[in-house]
Formats: C-alpha cells, sequence, structure tokens
C-alpha cells in the first residue's frame, strides 16, 4: 500500500472519530474547528511564505540607496510622537537592522525604549528627531549673466521738498565714513 493511501485511510479514521465525539459531546465541535482552524492558517502561512521565497528579486539586485532626507522624513511620518524602528523599517522597507544602522549613521540617537500611546519598543525620542530641511517652494535662481539685470540699477526717489535721493546700487555694500 502507498503512503499517500495510507494517508487518506487515517485521515478517514479520525474524521469518523472526530464525528462521534462532536456527536456525543456537542460542545466539543467548538474546540476542534478552533483546532483545524490554526492548523489551517498555519498551512497557509508556510505555502505563502514559500511563495514569498520564490518570487524573491536575485541575490545580486541592487537595493536602491535611501538618501538622509528620506530617513528624515518617514522618521517623521512614523512618529506618534516618537518614532519606532520597527515602524521605520516598514516604511523604508528594509530589515530592522538595517533601519537602526541608518539612523545610527546620520547621527541620531536610538533609545532602548520609547513610548507611543500603550506600545514600548526601541525607537528615536521625538527630541531626537532632527527637523525636516526647509524646501525652497521657487525653482532655484541662476547667477546674473551679462545680459540679465542687476539689482544695482541707479533709482531716484523723490523726498518731495527736500528735493530727490539718487541711489547707484553701492550704498548695500559699502559704508561711507563721514569725516
Amino acid at each position: 500500500m502507498s503512503e499517500r493511501t495510507a494517508r487518506v485511510i487515517l485521515v478517514v479514521i479520525v474524521c469518523g472519530v472526530m464525528w462521534g465525539i462532536v456527536a456525543a459531546f456537542p460542545w466539543v465541535a467548538y474546540v476542534i474547528v478552533g483546532v483545524l482552524g490554526t492548523l489551517g492558517c498555519q498551512a497557509l502561512s508556510r505555502w505563502t511564505g514559500r511563495r514569498r521565497e520564490s518570487g524573491a528579486a536575485p541575490e545580486d539586485a541592487v537595493p536602491e540607496p535611501i538618501s538622509a532626507l528620506d530617513i528624515v522624513e518617514a522618521l517623521h511620518e512614523v512618529s506618534a510622537p516618537h518614532a519606532f524602528l520597527a515602524d521605520l523599517a516598514a516604511a523604508l522597507d528594509v530589515p530592522k537592522e538595517t533601519a537602526r544602522a541608518l539612523v545610527e549613521n546620520l547621527g541620531i540617537r536610538v533609545r532602548r525604549a520609547v513610548r507611543n500611546g500603550d506600545d514600548t519598543a526601541v525607537g528615536v525620542h521625538r527630541d531626537d528627531l532632527p527637523p525636516l530641511p526647509r524646501l525652497s517652494p521657487e525653482d532655484p535662481e541662476t547667477g546674473v549673466d551679462q545680459g540679465q539685470p542687476t539689482n544695482q540699477r541707479v533709482t531716484v526717489e523723490e523726498l518731495g521738498l527736500a528735493g530727490r535721493l539718487v541711489k547707484d546700487g553701492s550704498e548695500t555694500t559699502r559704508r561711507h565714513r563721514v569725516q
């Protein structure tokens, strides 16, 4: 007899015994359903884990480098008010050890225990979070070229009865001493 046939017969016998027990004691059905549900969830977890491993990226694939700005932004995203390393690792899609190394390489202190609500874990305290860099809403301006106007144009301001004030632009760069 093959091993497969032996397993089928064993499963049929076990199902018959369980049916007899449930018929005699109906409350046992809840326990049996719980056990079977747990075993089914574990089998499903193993199956999906194997599928993830088989579809994983090749070993020679180089991950994209993570910039300091991305790390600081991710820290501020996951902080509530402190940032757990596990949450940061999930936000950056890296292992926890890598997330800790990235944070420590930026000179940010990692504490053994920070608290968010009722949860406590390893992370960055809100006092240790670096500020978000201020990004200019405008594009950076290019340097002044020969054909472009400069800020050193001659301007004339009317002072009313006192006359006119003529500025040639040099007042902002030099200070004249009055003797």
